[in-house]
């Protein structure tokens, strides 16, 4: 469950019908911090939403179409579901088209209240006996503001604390493609087990001289495995499935290599 992927969804205004509200809202249950990586099944989000599931379905169609929502990588919800042609569509929440701030005449107290002291954005109009004026309300959300405070704490601490998050697609094996790599890494992320640099070395020395480098990850993402299996991959793997296979200067066999006579050849 994400929190930042529901608070997005419950305080946005593009979407103002209560049924793809609610369809929204419930993909957003099964996204990550960064909206992404949703995958639930539509009996799911039926059962979720108290919706047939026909009508999740064409909810989902009008978040795609508006743009809140997008396919994104079918390969993590494929390495949950073994079964193939039950493994549902994978979704990309848009959590960059944020929800809209209240218009500024709306907070605060009305300023034709009776018996009430006018008020203008949380300050009061008059200061009496020396009283500090109230706090301007703050116009940012609750997780904004915790973010904003980690972060101011961040100089402070220096040297001391955790070291920066390690991104280990900077650390792709020299001989794998940047496709293949960042499939095994997403893999490896929605499994909760993301990789360290140490892991990344292991992997890429494993890798090293290998024919069929992506094949290798690609077995290893399809599989769900934490590991790789260079020795589970034969040569020509690679070309059996679309890609450019690492052996291919071996001679052509012509009919006048061999000798014999018209009775078969000769031993």
């Amino acid at each position: 469950m994400s929190v930042q992927a529901m608070s997005w969804a419950l305080t946005q205004q593009l979407v103002t019908d209560s049924h793809t509200r609610h369809v929204l809202l419930c993909l957003a249950n099964y996204a990550d911090q960064s909206g992404r990586a949703a995958f639930p099944a539509v009996s799911s989000l039926a059962l979720d939403t108290g919706l047939a599931p026909r009508t999740v379905q064409y909810r989902l169609r009008e978040l795609e179409t508006i743009g809140l929502i997008k396919r994104g990588n079918q390969a993590v919800a494929a390495a949950y579901i073994s079964q193939r042609d039950r493994v549902p569509v994978c979704y990309d929440i848009d959590l960059s088209r944020g929800a809209q701030d209240a218009p500024r005449s709306e907070r605060g107290a009305p300023d034709d209240a009776t018996g009430c002291m006018p008020e203008q954005n949380g300050v009061h109009a008059t200061t009496e006996r020396g009283a500090p004026c109230a706090p301007n309300p703050p116009i940012n959300h609750p997780l904004t503001i915790l973010n904003q405070k980690e972060s101011a704490k961040a100089p402070e601490r220096g040297g001391k604390g955790k070291a920066q998050k390690f991104d280990p697609l900077t650390a792709k094996p020299a001989n794998a493609s940047d496709q293949a790599w960042a499939d095994f890494c997403e893999m490896r992320k929605a499994k909760r087990a993301p990789l360290t640099l140490r892991a990344c070395e292991l992997i890429a020395k494993k890798l090293a001289n290998h024919p069929e480098p992506d094949a290798v990850l690609d077995k290893s993402t399809t599989s769900s495995w934490s590991d790789i299996y260079p020795e589970s991959v034969l040569p020509g793997a690679g070309a059996k499935n679309g890609k450019p296979s690492a052996f291919n200067n071996l001679p052509n066999h012509t009919p006048d290599m061999y000798q014999g006579d018209g009775n078969g050849p000769a031993f």
